[in-house]
């Protein structure tokens, strides 16, 4: 019989990567404050209960994507979190945080009988809806197998990079690429705009050369289409950024850009752009460059 899944952390990824673990036949448990998503959920077939402590009693398997490691840390170790009893189970944590914040809640799970594989994810709600997620996955060679059929029903990428806390770390990397890349797209549109060249025709051709990238295909039209409502928070790549900044400095790596682009995003979040789609980060160029904000929003 297949292991029962948790789900908690149903936000704009955590509910398409647990409508995939539904459709894939697996027994859903999730647990939701929101009475639309929890009706949603009872349709497709999930159990739905009230605490976190309650999905650890049904579950044997629990799969978290919450917003930081606050939000992770009071799941578990909550009044009615995870470990408010024991339980031998697995987390599987696809929240993004440092790496040594995913061993001190691993070690708080591992004290009640638990374990825990930390497997952050990269591709957007669109990857999350469509089950096309790449996670990359730290922990025992065992716990990862055990996790590989919820872990294939949410991701069509999987890779396992090493010990616990080696997925946040290779998730570090990946946001600082892609907050990188998104700074020479957006000055690349700047650059293009101020020439007379349309940023949609720039985008396009540069797509098919040496430039082409995944921002350059998602983030960068996302930007010139004006379409940043929804999408993956400025103010959650403001704290990617924050971690790999960190990250970084634990490891006595020197990293400009990286803490240029987490400035950047910062200001990006300041000047009132934080709920909106990182790639939002284009609207304080246009506002360093005087461009109109009706142009530009």
């Amino acid at each position: 019989m297949a292991d029962s899944i948790g789900f908690i952390g149903l936000g704009v990824m955590g509910a398409g990567m647990a409508k995939n673990i539904a459709a894939a036949g697996l027994p859903l448990v999730v647990t939701t404050s929101s009475p639309e998503k929890a009706e949603a959920f009872r349709a497709a077939g999930a159990t739905v209960v009230a605490t976190p402590r309650e999905v650890a009693a049904a579950a044997n398997i629990i799969v978290t994507c919450v917003p930081d490691a606050d939000a992770l840390t009071a799941v578990v170790a909550g009044e009615n979190g995870l470990a408010a009893a024991p339980w031998d189970g697995l987390v599987i944590d696809c929240s993004t945080i440092a790496p040594f914040e995913a061993r001190e809640i691993a070690a708080v799970i591992e004290a009640g009988g638990g374990a825990m594989i930390d497997a952050p994810v990269s591709g957007g709600a669109k990857g999350a809806n469509d089950g096309t997620l790449t996670i990359m996955v730290g922990g025992a060679d065992g716990d990862v197998a055990r996790a590989r059929p919820a872990l294939e029903a949410m991701g069509k990428a999987i890779h396992h990079v090493g010990p616990l806390g080696a997925g946040q770390a290779l998730k570090a990397c990946n946001q600082l690429m892609v907050a990188v890349n998104l700074m020479g797209a957006c000055e690349a549109v700047a650059l293009a705009r101020s020439a007379g060249v349309d940023p949609h025709v720039m985008r396009e051709v540069l797509s098919t050369g040496a430039a082409r990238s995944g921002v350059l295909e998602m983030h960068a039209k996302r930007y010139v289409d004006k379409a940043l409502e929804g999408g993956f928070r400025a103010e959650l790549m403001r704290k990617d950024l924050g971690i790999a900044a960190a990250v970084g400095s634990h490891e006595h790596r020197t990293q400009p850009a990286t803490n240029l682009a987490h400035q950047m995003m910062t200001a990006a979040c300041n000047a009132g752009f934080a709920k909106l789609d990182s790639a939002a980060l284009g609207l304080l160029y246009d506002l360093m460059n005087g461009e109109p904000q009706e142009d530009a929003a």
